[in-house]
């Protein structure tokens, strides 16, 4: 379940009582991965662009389809969120999609359902709302309008990112693991008003 107050959290607990090391699973995950190289290997020159593309690869590293469940852990509202380079000056970008209710113009008709009944998004309650997709067996006799939007944000990179590390050693992880602390105030800055917003209403 979602702390209160937060669209990201990071569940430290978990990794640890489920590493394989018994330090940190994101860590070992961080070890195995590939996706860090291009921040050592001489691909880029540039600090800043090193810097970007270490962070963009500690994000996806944390979070699922690469961990499941993530280190990083998200709002039931959330769909995805990822963390991109936007390559016109090297700075980060959020991009989150969530769900929402359904716009005013079709909440408040029914004509466009015709003869049939539309469904908003399924839910579970077990320890808490989740949203989800329906199942082939919920296909079979229900239409659903499952309204959604997606919010892509700038992320200017904050003073405590830390720089990327100069090679593969022990120091990655830790840098991995503060990249992703970061980068989890940063978007939860951005995101949490909106789910804030979408709860009240």
């Amino acid at each position: 379940m979602a702390p209160d107050g937060v669209a990201f959290w990071i569940d430290y607990d978990y990794d640890r009582e489920n590493a394989s090391d018994g330090i940190s699973r994101y860590g070992a995950y961080v070890r195995q991965s590939s996706m860090f190289a291009d921040s050592w290997d001489g691909t880029w020159d540039d600090p800043q662009v090193r810097q970007a593309r270490f962070a963009v690869a500690a994000w996806a590293t944390a979070t699922t389809p690469v961990m499941s469940p993530g280190f990083v852990r998200r709002h039931p509202r959330l769909i995805s969120a990822a963390v991109q380079v936007n390559t016109w000056d090297a700075t980060l970008a959020g991009s989150v999609q969530l769900v929402t209710p359904w716009p005013h113009a079709l909440a408040s008709s029914r004509d466009w359902q015709r003869d049939g009944r539309w469904l908003d998004w399924p839910t579970e309650t077990l320890g808490g709302v989740r949203w989800r997709e329906p199942d082939e067996h919920e296909l079979t006799g229900h239409a659903y309008l499952m309204a959604s939007a997606w919010l892509v944000f700038p992320l200017h990179a904050p003073a405590d990112l830390p720089p990327a590390p100069s090679g593969p050693d022990d120091s990655v992880e830790a840098a991995a693991q503060e990249a992703v602390a970061t980068l989890v105030r940063a978007m939860n800055a951005v995101v949490m008003p909106v789910i804030h917003t979408l709860e009240r209403s």
